[in-house]
């Protein structure tokens, strides 16, 4: 064997393992990406099925849930807005704006400003600040809320996460809470 068939058969014998680690490098991420998803794995006699190990475990828990002691509070309900924040981040950013537009609607109804159809929300805010119903802080948050809104619906390249979502939940609930806190005092409440 002289030195050209060495290499030849080293260069054959290891162009299949090459390929495939080159192969796997590449698709790394995807496939890291996929296995979360994976209910069921079999591999010769090795068979794995995640569903029927999930039946087993609610088989195992008892029948009726525990409720609370009395004494203690029950746990108050996940905001809808979070639970969607799991599922699409860019819906939860959604849902939580269009909270804080319908706060917006009501306080300026309750205001007794009256408004065309379809006015902008921006336009209803900075008559509220004019009129100072709210202050400069809630508006230049709705400001900037908005711009987060903006980027979450025409942004599609942007990556959106969990995080995003729940800090914009965060904020949006704080402008609520202040924009429910400058509405008028009605008779039964003064």
């Amino acid at each position: 064997m002289d030195w050209m068939q060495f290499v030849s058969a080293m260069v054959s014998a290891l162009a299949w393992p090459a390929a495939v680690v080159t192969v796997v490098c590449l698709l790394k991420n995807p496939i890291l990406g996929l296995i979360p998803k994976i209910r069921s794995f079999k591999y010769g006699e090795l068979h794995v099925d995640l569903t029927e190990e999930l039946k087993a475990v609610q088989e195992s828990l008892p029948d009726k849930p525990q409720l609370p002691p009395s004494d203690e509070k029950a746990p108050q309900p996940i905001p809808v807005a979070l639970q969607l924040a799991a599922v699409s981040p860019r819906g939860a950013i959604l849902h939580s704006w269009l909270q804080v537009e319908a706060a917006v609607e009501n306080l300026t109804n309750e205001v007794g400003v009256a408004f065309p159809a379809k006015t902008s929300p921006f336009v209803k805010m900075r008559t509220l600040l004019d009129e100072q119903v709210i202050d400069p802080l809630m508006y230049t948050t709705f400001v900037q809320l908005s711009k987060v809104r903006n980027d979450a619906v025409h942004l599609s390249d942007r990556e959106m996460g969990y995080e995003d979502a729940t800090m914009m939940w965060g904020s949006c609930s704080w402008l609520i809470e202040r924009l429910n806190a400058a509405l008028p005092l009605t008779k039964d409440e003064g």
